[in-house]
């Protein structure tokens, strides 16, 4: 079975990745890197916190096939081991691991509990459950009893980029004010308390998926993902309703499905941890349209109609390599632009570096890169080149004008300018003169 297939993929990839978590933890990588944060511990994701949230993913499917599967002890002890490699990742690495692994496993136990019909159990767990993340989402908003241990930790700035998000929605509700567009607007949609607070706290996203859809493409972007999520989760409704026997492998799937879905409330569409949710998403709308009635579900007494097995078209084929390669093309000019960049900066010759700047296809970051280094190095004519050049595409780039406004051998005029962009773009910060 598909579903099958996907959960062993799931736990092996969650193994693979949670022993990188351990050689990480000592120091052993594969890369040199200048780590940020303050655990070294990401995996492949390049930020512990989604290393974090997938090993709550991946521990979820593992837990539910150590507590609900007649599998033989060997296995089982196996994937006890993992479990806990996965739990000493999420301790390593930050607390959102917790928050997936608790979700799903919390929902296969309610889905466990209504296959067996212990209804009044089930929403009991469930009820719990939902009064737990209310508790959870207040205490990011510094409401209710988790207010000291929520509100002062990471999550608090949660509230701050939430909020800035539904004003973008509601001063831009039909188009959002563009994908990957939060960060130029995040200043401008903030309210004075939150500067007044912490003027130098900014995003780049909501850290919210729902959020970032909505605010990124408008209400309409936000109402089709959330009607795709909705139909997921009408799919498992309806997977239960017709099924007579507890079915595990479902149930894995499904709990991981809620799992991402915890995650993706506090955190952002990050593609390693993406994939994944939109693939279960399909998964699961995908079974429950393969086995509604008249072919009811597999465990179901109801007997299913057979379908013939059918070939695979030309077209089909043709297709794939299609869409394939558009993919691979749209991929490669980055990957390639990556790579140059990087030998620019190997060479550390300003003659090879600043053009570095100019790779296509653009990229924001990169003039910012280059643009720090010339400045650092007292090439300031460069710098401003460089910079007045990315402006030229990036003329709502905070950092960008401010990096300009910084360079001491700017003229006043430039400074003048620079400073008069930064209060447009950050009109409630008050420390901008």
């Amino acid at each position: 079975r598909v579903l099958q297939r996907y959960s062993i993929s799931l736990v092996v990839v969650g193994f693979i990745l949670s022993l990188y978590g351990i050689f990480q933890s000592r120091g052993v990588d594969f890369y040199e890197f200048n780590n940020l944060y303050a655990t070294n511990v990401f995996g492949t994701f390049g930020n512990p916190n989604f290393q974090s949230a997938f090993m709550g993913i991946t521990g979820t499917v593992a837990l539910i096939w150590v507590c609900f599967s007649r599998a033989n002890l060997i296995f089982k002890l196996g994937l006890i081991v993992f479990v806990g490699l996965a739990v000493y990742n999420i301790f390593l690495s930050s607390e959102q691991g917790y928050l997936t692994l608790l979700a799903g496993f919390t929902s296969a136990v309610v889905i466990f509990l209504l296959s067996k019909k212990q209804r009044i159990l089930g929403y009991s767990v469930l009820g719990f459950g939902g009064i737990a993340g209310l508790l959870v989402l207040a205490g990011i908003f510094n409401k209710g009893p988790l207010t000291e241990v929520i509100y002062k930790s990471s999550l608090q700035a949660r509230s701050f980029y939430w909020e800035a998000a539904v004003r973008m929605m509601i001063d831009h509700p039909l188009v959002g004010v563009g994908m990957d567009g939060f960060g130029d607007w995040y200043r401008r949609s903030r309210t004075q308390e939150i500067a007044d607070f912490n003027v130098g706290i900014a995003a780049d996203t909501a850290h919210n998926i729902p959020l970032d859809i909505g605010s990124g493409g408008g209400i309409p972007l936000l109402l089709i993902y959330l009607a795709l999520i909705g139909l997921a989760l009408i799919s498992i409704i309806k997977i239960l309703k017709r099924t007579t026997n507890f079915d595990m492998v479902f149930t894995s799937v499904a709990a991981a499905w809620f799992a991402y879905q915890a995650q993706s409330l506090i955190s952002i569409n990050q593609i390693g941890i993406g994939v994944w949710g939109w693939s279960l998403t399909g998964l699961l709308i995908g079974f429950e349209l393969h086995t509604r009635s008249p072919g009811i579900d597999a465990q179901s007494k109801v007997p299913r109609i057979v379908v013939k097995k059918q070939q695979i078209s030309a077209l089909a084929v043709v297709t794939s390599f299609v869409f394939g390669g558009l993919g691979l093309a749209a991929a490669i000019p980055p990957y390639l632009a990556a790579g140059k960049f990087y030998t620019a900066l190997q060479s550390g010759d300003a003659e090879i570096i600043q053009p570095a700047a100019y790779l296509q296809p653009n990229d924001r970051a990169r003039y910012f890169y280059v643009a720090k280094i010339l400045a650092d190095n007292k090439l300031d004519d460069r710098a401003i080149k460089v910079l007045s050049d990315a402006l030229l595409i990036y003329p709502d780039s905070f950092d960008l004008w401010q990096a300009w406004a910084n360079i001491p051998t700017a003229t006043p005029d430039q400074i003048a300018r620079a400073k008069s962009e930064m209060r447009r773009l950050d009109p409630y910060n008050k420390g901008i003169t």
